[in-house]
């Protein structure tokens, strides 16, 4: 991936606002979209694709919310935010809303795990087999078996299953051990809270979870990962990723986000927009 000139100085982001306002409470970043720009954001801003939109009656709450456009055969892009050189565990809250005619999968948000010394060194790694020491990636996607279909984990590790050519990889829902309990599929026409908890292994040993809640019930655990064999790989970005597979989707489609924040461990209690 190629960093994007940003359309707004960070200062002028309500992601630096949200900085501000969390700093006494222990998260690390909050984005309720009420500045209108997406300036807390410094990779991925595609104007043609993402658009901050007014609406008090649609948003999730305050008056504003992403609107994301994914063009037929393409995809919606990616909005990454950077917290080097990282942590070891890393939580990330926000609401999705699906269209009612929506049609296929997409992945939906992620934490990338990259080199202390390399903020870049998890980013374009589609296919790739990860090694322990130069990245790791896991995220949330809903499958294409429906519309959406089912929530599940999307994760980049060294132990997982290569292609027949023993040198690609693809993401993977799991390794056997993962327990996921339904419903997983995200109705349209609603707002869902989605939550997604990482903790990573020490290194070069299998002891890294990763969970996820829908609307606050836990859906899915998988235990006993092995993210990394060296200490220079940290969680150290959150991205909100809309990608339909390589080849895109056959017609055009939007998606709507809202209320994101990003913390060291989930809080006992969801903070609000910092818009209310």
């Amino acid at each position: 991936m190629v960093a994007i000139t940003v359309v707004a100085s960070a200062s002028q982001g309500c992601g630096a606002r949200g900085d501000a306002a969390a700093s006494g409470q222990g998260l690390l970043f909050v984005e309720d979209f009420e500045s209108g720009m997406l300036a807390g954001w410094p990779d991925g801003v595609d104007p043609s694709r993402q658009r901050v939109m007014t609406g008090r009656e649609f948003a999730q709450s305050g008056s504003h919310y992403l609107e994301v456009t994914y063009p037929a055969g393409g995809d919606g892009g990616w909005l990454t935010r950077f917290f080097m050189p990282g942590y070891d565990s890393l939580y990330v809250s926000y609401y999705v809303r699906f269209p009612a005619d929506w049609r296929g999968g997409t992945k939906l948000v992620g934490f990338l795990g990259a080199r202390t010394d390399n903020q870049w060194s998890a980013s374009g790694k589609a296919g790739v087999c990860p090694d322990g020491t130069d990245f790791f990636i896991t995220m949330l996607v809903t499958e294409p078996t429906g519309n959406p279909g089912p929530t599940r984990f999307y994760t980049y590790y060294p132990g997982m299953k290569r292609e027949p050519d023993g040198v690609t990889c693809w993401g993977g829902y799991g390794d056997g051990t993962e327990k996921y309990v339904e419903p997983l599929v995200l109705s349209p026409g609603t707002w869902h809270h989605i939550e997604f908890m990482v903790t990573l292994n020490e290194p070069s040993r299998s002891n890294g979870t990763q969970q996820f809640w829908i609307d606050s019930v836990l859906r899915g655990t998988w235990s006993g990962i092995e993210f990394r064999s060296s200490p220079a790989l940290r969680l150290n970005a959150v991205q909100l990723t809309f990608n339909r597979g390589i080849a895109g989707g056959p017609t055009a489609q939007k998606l709507w986000v809202d209320n994101l924040i990003v913390a060291k461990a989930r809080p006992p209690v969801i903070p609000s927009s910092t818009s209310q």
